[in-house]
């Protein structure tokens, strides 16, 4: 039974209170019609609890956008949303697209730096972020006095004498819920082994991220990337002032599952919501993800911290992935899946107990 406004609802009494579900929650389609995004389609989800992001249908059904209660939780990059059209790999367009948001997946042959190896050459976090979603469904699913609502869709990247990889993914929130639950399954339709290196680029913002802000994750080690980030070896997971001259630092974790053998981390701002605290959580199963990289970049506009879940160690990118021995494949007709549930916390409590799941 949903939770909306301090009590709880059956579905019976919501549909007599209401003229259509979406007086209280649901999914909005639409197509923007300004600037470098125009003609882009996306989706606008509230939860009905304070919960609102935005999918964009046309750069994989990733999220470029969420609020809690009006709150701002995520960066956007300066170069906003833009279509699909506007990416060429080869001219370093990643940075000109990325618009960071909740979450933009990289891969699904490779993330980090542009290189070129037996397998083909790719841009900067591969291509996939920059493909339009196909066969999109939407569905609002009552189950009793339950309310969940969903969006699916699929990406193609594939091409002829290369790779033939296909994202099926899946979206799905509550009503009355702070919860956005992702489900991916990426599968081989070729006829030959294809490295498959898959990345979730989770990229928190101003306010939530701010001078007080700190991040906390269950891990069994860590170390930095260069000489940069062991410069900031210290201070890794707090927030700061923006800073025109800040240089990047890039953590490379060992994460761990916790109690209920789910990995995590937390990003909280004790001082939102008028002191009462907002965090988000996001969890994520260790076995489909076993690496996480967080960024620190605390620079002006491109003030932001990433928290990466990753299915490869290597940072670096495809080609010493395949020196260390570290590079995953997906065999002919073979599948993968991934799960991450991104929750929304308000409250001293609430962020105390999801700290508490780290130890």
């Amino acid at each position: 039974m949903p939770r909306l406004f301090g009590r709880d609802y059956s579905a019976r009494e919501l549909s007599e209170r209401t003229g259509r579900p979406e007086q209280l929650a649901g999914i909005r389609s639409f197509e923007c019609s300004d600037g470098r995004a125009r003609g882009v389609r996306a989706f606008d989800v509230r939860s009905g609890a304070g919960l609102q992001f935005t999918s964009v249908a046309d750069r994989a059904l990733d999220v470029c956008a969420l609020e809690f209660r009006g709150i701002p939780l995520v960066w956007h990059g300066p170069g906003g949303l833009a279509a699909p059209q506007y990416y060429r790999p080869e001219a370093e367009d990643f940075a000109r697209n990325f618009f960071g948001g909740l979450f933009t997946t990289c891969g699904l042959g490779s993330f980090g730096p542009p290189e070129s190896d037996a397998y083909g050459s790719f841009g900067m976090h591969g291509r996939v972020n920059h493909l339009p979603a196909e066969r999109l469904a939407t569905r609002t699913i009552w189950d009793g006095d339950a309310c969940t609502f969903e969006i699916a869709g699929s990406v193609s990247e594939a091409q002829m004498f290369g790779e033939n990889l296909t994202l099926a993914r899946t979206l799905r929130v509550e009503l009355g819920a702070n919860r956005l639950a992702l489900h991916d399954v990426v599968t081989n339709d070729g006829g030959t082994r294809r490295p498959h290196m898959l990345l979730y680029h989770c990229n928190m913002g101003f306010p939530l991220l701010d001078a007080d802000s700190r991040l906390e994750v269950s891990q069994q080690a860590m170390h930095p990337r260069d000489a940069q980030a062991e410069r900031g070896l210290s201070e890794w997971n707090h927030g700061g002032e923006p800073d025109p001259d800040f240089a990047e630092q890039v953590f490379i974790h060992e994460p761990v599952a916790c109690a209920d053998g789910f990995a995590r981390a937390v990003m909280a701002n004790r001082a939102l919501d008028d002191g009462r605290g907002v965090a988000l959580v996001i969890r994520y199963d260790v076995t489909q993800l076993p690496a996480l990289f967080t960024w620190r970049m605390l620079g002006v506009n491109t003030y932001v911290m990433g928290i990466e879940p990753a299915n490869c160690p290597t940072i670096e990118g495809r080609v010493e992935a395949g020196k260390r021995g570290t590079l995953p494949f997906l065999e002919p007709g073979e599948s993968r899946s991934y799960d991450i549930v991104f929750e929304v916390l308000s409250g001293a409590e609430e962020i105390d107990r999801a700290l508490a799941m780290l130890r």
